[in-house]
Formats: structure tokens, C-alpha cells, sequence
């Protein structure tokens, strides 16, 4: 099997694979390195280590076959992105195109949100490179509206054997502007450890700092949290609407803060995922520092009738390390 032309256009393709077997996935992923490799053109495997192990006894080693661990964290989807921007770069700078395929996490339902946001953001950060990249899921871990998100966010889908332009496919700032808003996690139905009025973002760090002593937080976990409360709360400040209020939940290997105040929140629909300015649009100010504190820690964004909310959340509970999303059908 070959690419179909489309494939071939310059630029980004940003393609969806679905599967629903071990042996469909590594059936695709070794026709697609071998097309690259029978192509000369730089071929990235971000896969898991069986993956690769199979693949590269169907395919052999090639100069221009590169396998690396699979990319994906929830929760730091900025991370993720900004990382891939630079992988490629290094690539296309040598090469007139690369292709990457990522065997995709399955992603907690408390991610989905920022999840989906990134793959429509893909599609605006990454098209300025010559690369064909494949995010390969299984749909077995996908309900029946993840599917929807998916397809909504990949310009090209494979299907029936063949690469395909995708029908459902939808402008990136369309589908964001309608998914903008994150639903509030289930600690925020409770009572919070504490809740503070029109602080300062001083005092913000040292409230934070004061749970983080007696915390089993990692080092990195411990500094994202300070870093984006203290952000979030100088953003309110300065572009919000008082009050501004903060609350902290504290739990088992967990911390969550809100800050919340009743402004409409940034202009930007991908505020946190791309850095200010990314646009010829007005840039939005309070774009820098949320950008940066995306790449820490896990942060949300959601409008309320009351307000904005910003949600960050380090560390994760225990009794939740191993969950995956319900299949309904």
C-alpha cells in the first residue's frame, strides 16, 4: 500500500489512525515506515517498546528509520506540543520532509478537555513544517464523543485502507471556540481546605507554599503549582474582575487551586497551548504567563455564568493512576 497524493502536499498533514488491535496497529505502522523508508525520508516511530521491537523486525534498520518512546503526557499538552515543534525542526531543517507517527496515551477523562484542544492546535503550531504526522489511537479506549473530537481535529483520517481527506474535519478555531470551556473537576463540588478573598499573588505563593512542606509532591509538581497560582492570581489582578477568589483543595499525593474572579477571562481560545502573539490578531497579554505555567503543571480554563476560573492541579491520587475512560458500547 502507497500514500495517496495527498499526502505528498507540502506542509503539515496531520492524519488520524483508529485501531482496534494489536495486530491492525502494527500492521499500519510498519506500512508507514516502510513507505518512508522506501521514500528517503526521515521516519520518526514514537511507539511503545513492542511496537517498535515488531516493526523493525518487518521493516530492518534503516538510516532514515528512527524509533523513540512514544509522546504524550496528560495534563501537559503544551509540553508536549512545544517539544514536537522542536523535534521536527531539527529534521526539517536537513530533510524536505520528515513523518512522525505517536501511539497516543489513553488520557483520563479529567485531560480530555486540554487533550482535544491540543490536537485542533497541532494543525495551527506544527503547519509550518514539511511533515506528515500520525497520531495512532486505540479506539477501544475511545467513547463514542472522543471519536467525534478526533475526527473534528485531523484533516486526513485513514480509512478503508487509504489516507482520506476528512469530511468532518472543522477549522481549529472554530471546534475551540466551541470547546472552550472545561468542566469543573469533582473536588470543586466540595467544601475547599482553605478560600482566600483579593490576595496578592505573594500571598497566594505563601498560602501554596504552606500545604507544599507537608506535601509528597515532586520537586517539579511543588514549583509548577507556585509558579501558575502566583501567575493566575496576577492575571486576575490585572485583567479580571474583583473579587478574585482562591481556593485550595488539599487531598492524598494532591493539590488543586482555583482562582477565580469575574471578568470574562483571556480573548485568546489558545491561551495556554500557544505562546502570545502567535497570531496576527491583537495579542493577548496575560498569554505569556499562562503559556509558561501550561508547560508545568496541569492548568484549565473554564467561563461560568459568576466569572473565569483557572483550575491547576499537581500530583494525582493514587486510587486514580490507573484509569482509563468507560467504553460505552
Amino acid at each position: 500500500m502507497s500514500p495517496a497524493p495527498v499526502t505528498c502536499r507540502p506542509g503539515l498533514v496531520h492524519e488520524l489512525f483508529l485501531h482496534t488491535s494489536s495486530s491492525e496497529m502494527l500492521e499500519f505502522v510498519a506500512m508507514f515506515a516502510q513507505d518512508g523508508v522506501d521514500a528517503g525520508e526521515p521516519t520518526l516511530l514514537a511507539v511503545g517498546a513492542d511496537t517498535a521491537a515488531a516493526v523493525l523486525d518487518s521493516v530492518g534498520s534503516s538510516p532514515y528509520l528512527t524509533v523513540l518512546p512514544a509522546i504524550g503526557q496528560p495534563g501537559r499538552p503544551a509540553s508536549d506540543l512545544r517539544g514536537t515543534d522542536a523535534l521536527l525542526a531539527g529534521y526539517t531543517a536537513q530533510a524536505p520532509r520528515v513523518r512522525i507517527l505517536n501511539q497516543e496515551p489513553a488520557v483520563p477523562a479529567e485531560h480530555w478537555h486540554e487533550w482535544r484542544r491540543l490536537e485542533a492546535v497541532v494543525n495551527l503550531a506544527l503547519a509550518r513544517h514539511n511533515a506528515w504526522a500520525v497520531c495512532a489511537y486505540d479506539q477501544n479506549t475511545l467513547t463514542d464523543d472522543r471519536v467525534e473530537d478526533l475526527r473534528a481535529t485531523h484533516p486526513l483520517v485513514w480509512s478503508a485502507d487509504q489516507h482520506r481527506p476528512n469530511e468532518r474535519y472543522q477549522d481549529p478555531n472554530r471546534f475551540v471556540a466551541a470547546h472552550r470551556d472545561a468542566p469543573p473537576d469533582p473536588v470543586e463540588l466540595t467544601v475547599p481546605t482553605v478560600e482566600l478573598i483579593d490576595l496578592s499573588p505573594a500571598a497566594a505563593r505563601a498560602t501554596v507554599r504552606g500545604f507544599l512542606e507537608h506535601s509528597e509532591l515532586s520537586v517539579a509538581e511543588s514549583e509548577g503549582l507556585l509558579i501558575a497560582t502566583s501567575e493566575a492570581v496576577a492575571n486576575a489582578i490585572v485583567h479580571g474582575q474583583p473579587p478574585i477568589v482562591l481556593r485550595l483543595w488539599e487531598q492524598p499525593h494532591q493539590i488543586t487551586v482555583t482562582v477565580t474572579d469575574t471578568g470574562d477571562g483571556p480573548t485568546d481560545p489558545f491561551v495556554g497551548l500557544l505562546p502570545a502573539g502567535h497570531t496576527d490578531q491583537q495579542p493577548d497579554q496575560s498569554g505569556l504567563g499562562l503559556w509558561i505555567s501550561h508547560q508545568l503543571i496541569d492548568v484549565t480554563h473554564r467561563r461560568h455564568p459568576s466569572g473565569y476560573t483557572i483550575r491547576i492541579t499537581a500530583g494525582r491520587p493514587a486510587h486514580l493512576a490507573t484509569t482509563t475512560p468507560s467504553h460505552p458500547r
